[in-house]
């Protein structure tokens, strides 16, 4: 597996939580944002989930992102 950290990592909306919570491709992440707060964020292995939208799918739709993860 890719260390996460080293690769590219996207902030996207997750339209539906409770699948995130309930699938083995998600992870929960304690993630320390750039003002030193803390916050769990999902960490999504499944590439082609139809769960979530990605920024520039949003830019194209001219949707507003929630910053989720």
């Amino acid at each position: 597996m890719i260390n996460p950290s080293k690769s590219k990592l996207k902030v996207i909306k997750i339209l539906d939580p409770l699948l995130c919570v309930r699938c083995d491709n998600a992870y929960i992440a304690d993630v320390v944002m750039r003002d030193g707060a803390k916050k769990k964020m999902f960490y999504c292995s499944r590439l082609d989930c139809d769960n979530w939208v990605s920024q520039s799918t949003a830019q194209e739709g001219h949707e507003e992102l929630d910053e989720a993860a």
